[in-house]
């Protein structure tokens, strides 16, 4: 599919997979600091080779202009969320785009559309996508995000504004400082919730092997009817996290008990940027972004049986409780929707304040405009 000098192609070598997963470093690359992308993760998830495959059609599309890709997505039809809520609704994932590539990314989104719309989907999500897709950034362009989160630029509004989406969902990003002050108040909160018979446990307690099945079972259930989301096996999940048990993930994640059961898990990890940001050679991090001072509860499900006991606020101190132990002096609340007021009240309550704001845009294909 061609105009002028722009091409869009839909990919399928590896030589075309790995030119898609390193054009981030086109977009972002002259930034202060930035969260590279996993290229081989990528790749194997777009070759069919990724555990999370097996229910997922794909289809990776690319602009180009002179030869050059100035965009990219992959268009995706997730059986599992479609069996799930029953809607026929496929997802953009991957999407990102140089400044200035408005024909290309016109194009290219609407070939990606088209895809779907063959084969037989009414509506397309891009922004959330569970374990694949995390939504935009409308604020803070420029710094660098939360982990997990985009960093992209203004103009990525206006791609999706022009090719027929609108806005779907909001969500949030919190920041806690863990001043000494708190982490006293995160002490009570966690003697409080002992005492009202909720025991909390880092997933290094727990048994780690044991945690992880944990946490998977308590996040289907307690994420059955949360927006966008879709559940997850113990097959796919154990082969992600079981490697993380000798780093301080097994200390900072946290499982919550009442009697013997397993109501409320909490997935965190500690500041990964120094491992993983991409930090241009005399640039600083802003201590509540990263650096090493900032951890991340990723997160939180609480069973609806166990709910109004103060179960996610428990387990919530105890993992930021853990942050400060180790020296940590930031923590995040990550992500929450606009309209989890159950969630933002529990972030409230450990001293976290909104540092940024993102959104998920929706096309309903059978009503959309046509350009």
């Amino acid at each position: 599919m061609g105009s002028g000098d722009i091409r869009v192609e839909q990919l399928s070598s590896l030589e075309q997979l790995l030119e898609f997963a390193r054009l981030p470093y086109q977009v972002y690359g002259n930034r202060d600091a930035w969260w590279p992308p996993d290229v081989q993760n990528e790749i194997d998830l777009l070759a069919g080779k990724s555990l999370l495959s097996t229910y997922l059609e794909m289809a990776p599309f690319c602009a180009r202009r002179g030869g050059r890709i100035v965009a990219r997505v992959s268009a995706i039809i997730n059986r599992r969320y479609i069996e799930h809520w029953h809607e026929p609704l496929g997802h953009l994932i991957h999407f990102e785009a140089l400044d200035g590539a408005d024909d290309g990314v016109a194009a290219m989104l609407e070939a990606a559309v088209q895809w779907l719309e063959a084969r037989r989907m009414r509506a397309v999500r891009s922004g959330f996508a569970a374990f694949l897709d995390y939504p935009y950034a409308i604020d803070n362009y420029g710094s660098l995000p939360s982990f997990l989160l985009r960093g992209n630029g203004p103009s990525y509004h206006r791609y999706f504004k022009e090719a027929g989406f609108f806005t779907e969902k909001g969500q949030v990003d919190y920041t806690a400082s863990l001043t000494p002050e708190w982490t006293v108040r995160y002490r009570g909160i966690s003697d409080a919730a002992s005492a009202a018979g909720v025991r909390v446990r880092s997933w290094r307690e727990y048994g780690f092997l044991a945690a992880i099945d944990a946490w998977t079972e308590v996040t289907t259930a307690a994420f059955d009817r949360h927006w966008g989301w879709h559940p997850v096996t113990k097959a796919e999940v154990r082969p992600m996290l079981t490697a993380l048990w000798e780093t301080p993930v097994a200390d900072l994640s946290m499982l919550a008990t009442i009697g013997s059961d397993v109501v409320g898990a909490v997935f965190s990890v500690p500041d990964l940027s120094p491992m993983l940001v991409k930090v241009r050679p005399g640039a600083r991090l802003d201590p509540e972004r990263g650096g090493g001072t900032r951890g991340a509860l990723i997160n939180i499900g609480v069973l609806e049986s166990a709910r109004g006991r103060g179960v996610a606020l428990a387990m919530t101190a105890r993992s930021f409780l853990a942050m400060a132990e180790r020296k940590m002096r930031f923590a995040g609340y990550t992500l929450v929707l606009d309209d989890n007021w159950a969630s933002r009240h529990t972030a409230l309550k450990v001293g976290a304040r909104v540092t940024g704001n993102f959104v998920a845009y929706r096309r309903d294909l059978a009503t959309a405009q046509r350009q």
